[in-house]
């Protein structure tokens, strides 16, 4: 890779972290590239960037950003996702490492807080904001519900 080319992929890195709300490194040595290629599919629609990447390279594009301590989990051979709706990437990652021993969660930052493989694997049991919203939505509108019902029954006793 060209010097040209490496600057290149460090600031098309650095942009897509801008937007990002979380960022995930993984050990993918010893997958398939169709297993690879799976990940990648399950991973399209919650990150921005899903890549494997040289270490050193991606530390340079963490170097000034608020996810620099992920550079501290980059040792071995890795890939990186770079997350818009983080909680959805811990799901997808938690999902494929049980299916597939050979992927290693190494970690991530999300919002404040450097995660390990325990707290990645906590999070992704926590119900999505789509779920959150819908037993929001449905504990508000029950109560209106449970009335109308009532107060159908008690207009047909009257008739």
């Amino acid at each position: 890779m060209r010097r040209e080319e490496k600057s290149d992929l460090i600031s098309a890195l650095q942009s897509s972290l801008k937007s990002a709300n979380g960022v995930f490194v993984i050990e993918n040595h010893g997958l398939t590239v169709k297993e690879m290629e799976t990940l990648r599919n399950e991973l399209r629609p919650v990150v921005s960037l899903f890549k494997v990447v040289k270490n050193r390279l991606m530390k340079l594009a963490l170097a000034d950003t608020d996810f620099a301590p992920v550079s501290e989990l980059m040792k071995r051979p890795t890939a990186v996702a770079i997350a818009t709706d983080a909680l959805a990437v811990t799901k997808v990652l938690a999902k494929f490492a049980d299916e597939h021993q050979n992927l290693t969660i190494v970690g991530g930052k999300m919002d404040a807080d450097v995660l390990g493989v325990d707290d990645i694997m906590q999070l992704s049991k926590l119900p999505s904001l789509l779920e959150i919203r819908g037993t929001i939505a449905r504990i508000l509108v029950e109560p209106a519900s449970r009335i109308a019902r009532v107060s159908a029954e008690y207009g047909k006793k009257q008739n």
